[in-house]
């Protein structure tokens, strides 16, 4: 003799509503069914039971693999953040920062440079009429800011090599 109970009697021994079983039911598969009616339309608490006990595994089980699943995703970005903490160290990564600061300094090294060959040729120039001479001016003063600018040191942010490091190299060369 199968034991038969009303939605609402299986959802009291669920501790849900008949509509909350009603809405689980509906997403499970056929084989999964927790609602299966018996012969006078009411349904087999024995069959509710066992499915149910089924169904609360499986969404536990599911539960424990998604967190597995972070926790795997969590470790793959803790190596790759390592990794890329490590060659900033070796010196094969620089913080665009750090790198968009000294192009800044560069380029500002340059336009200043620049914009004041005009007021430094000038007097240098005026009243020559020979072009080399001219030539020779322009091309010495372009040189020197040039030079200038290659010769001004990279500021401590921006820096390779301590002071030390750069000594040493010259030392074995």
């Amino acid at each position: 003799m199968a034991i038969c109970m009303t939605q609402k009697q299986l959802g009291e021994l669920a501790g849900l509503t008949a509509r909350q079983l009603r809405n689980i039911d509906s997403e499970l598969g056929p084989e999964e069914k927790i609602l299966v009616k018996s012969a006078d339309g009411k349904y087999d608490a024995c069959a509710f039971v066992q499915r149910w006990t089924s169904y609360l595994v499986s969404r536990a089980q599911k539960k424990t693999e998604s967190l597995e699943v972070v926790k795997a995703r969590h470790e793959v970005i803790k190596t790759e953040k390592t990794t890329l903490e490590v060659r900033k160290l070796r010196g094969e990564l620089l913080d665009v920062r750090d790198l968009r600061k000294a192009w800044g300094d560069i380029a500002n090294a340059v336009m200043n440079g620049m914009i004041h060959l005009p007021a430094t040729i000038a007097p240098m120039v005026q009243g020559l009429e020979n072009m080399e001479a001219i030539t020779g001016i322009i091309d010495r003063e372009i040189r020197r800011v040039l030079n200038g600018i290659a010769d001004t040191p990279l500021p401590a942010y921006a820096a390779d090599e301590t002071p030390e490091e750069e000594e040493e190299q010259e030392d074995q060369a």
